[in-house]
């Protein structure tokens, strides 16, 4: 029984680490995106 448990919060760990990776490239993205927005609207011509 005490195996199961383990194995069930190591599952939702890696669930919970794996949405976090996911989160994080996510707004990386976004935030990557409005920087080369940031850089066409800043340039003179």
């Amino acid at each position: 029984m005490m195996f199961f448990i383990l194995c069930a919060l190591a599952a939702l760990i890696s669930v919970m680490f794996a949405a976090c990776v996911v989160s994080t490239v996510s707004a990386l993205r976004r935030e990557q995106d409005e920087m080369k927005l940031m850089l066409e609207r800043s340039r003179p011509f």
